[in-house]
């Protein structure tokens, strides 16, 4: 693989969600013929699999999961994930999110913010619904998908967005539940709209201070705010991300570590070696080779 599929929104589909059955996606995935679903891959929307029965694992960003009935993945953009062969034996639901509806609709939104749900840097993508709780939420995926699957075009998109809206907000509520409760939601906002921009410039610039001033905030703030959910300081934190978008191409692709090293912001390959080798402890060469 020479470069790093990275997989787009299906833009045919005039609604901003997919839903179907595991069944359904996996009968969608063996037709799939622009990339490898069952290779690693880069999405440019998000991704939730809901299961219901049996056991599944599902790769995202060098680590399986290993997901039961009752729990609930959820897979961000731009994160690099694929398919295993045992999806074909799980049953469940998958839903597909145009990343546009989710950002401008959650992330960006004044009045509801998904702050932990795609927040893989401070939370675990998985959501283990409690027994108690489970029959609640199948039943609300399972009326987004009869919904989908209504032939009456009528408020359809509406609908949709309804369904999901609850869905979204009672994980968001079980979310908040198990995480640290002195978190202040001004924190997750800053935290936040600084990863956002760190993925989208982290090749032009890797300075602390850079993010500081584009979000209109003091680095001290800034450091404390990132200190404080992820017990790292900002520049720890940068390096930490472009080590991973590192790894996410020494896995993913063939391309030479020259050509990583100028995707990943390094005009100089040396560079790149000497940046991956003291974060990540082993050379790139290496890191490639062993897994």
């Amino acid at each position: 693989m020479n470069t790093l599929p990275k997989v787009a929104y299906n833009s045919s589909i005039k609604l901003d969600i997919e839903v179907m059955t595991f069944d359904e996606m996996h009968q969608k995935l063996t037709k799939t013929n622009n990339h490898n679903p069952f290779l690693p891959h880069k999405i440019q929307f998000y991704i939730i699999l809901v299961i219901t029965e049996g056991n599944y694992d599902h790769f995202v960003d060098f680590k399986f999961y290993n997901l039961k009935k009752g729990d609930i993945l959820f897979i961000a953009k731009n994160q690099v994930h694929h398919f295993t062969e045992n999806f074909k034996e799980t049953a469940g639901f998958a839903i597909i999110l145009n990343s546009d509806f989710l950002e401008q609709n959650y992330f960006l939104s004044k009045s509801v913010n998904l702050n932990r749900l795609y927040n893989y840097h401070l939370e675990t993508p998985v959501l283990e619904i409690d027994e108690s709780l489970e029959n609640n939420f199948i039943n609300i995926v399972q009326n987004l998908y009869s919904e989908y699957q209504q032939e009456n075009d009528f408020a359809k998109n509406e609908m949709l967005r309804s369904y999901l809206h609850i869905f979204l907000l009672k994980s968001e509520r079980i979310k908040e539940q198990l995480s640290e409760k002195n978190i202040k939601n001004r924190w997750l906002d800053v935290f936040n709209q600084f990863k956002n921009l760190l993925e989208k410039e982290y090749v032009k610039t890797r300075s602390s201070r850079f993010y500081a001033d584009k979000l209109f905030v003091s680095y001290k703030f800034l450091n404390d705010v990132v200190k404080q959910l992820t017990s790292k300081t900002v520049k720890a934190f940068i390096d930490d991300f472009v080590t991973t978008e590192i790894k996410r191409y020494l896995l993913s692709t063939s391309l030479s570590i020259k050509e990583i090293s100028y995707k990943t912001g390094f005009e100089e390959p040396a560079n790149m070696i000497k940046f991956f080798k003291k974060n990540a402890k082993i050379t790139p060469f290496k890191f490639r080779q062993k897994n």
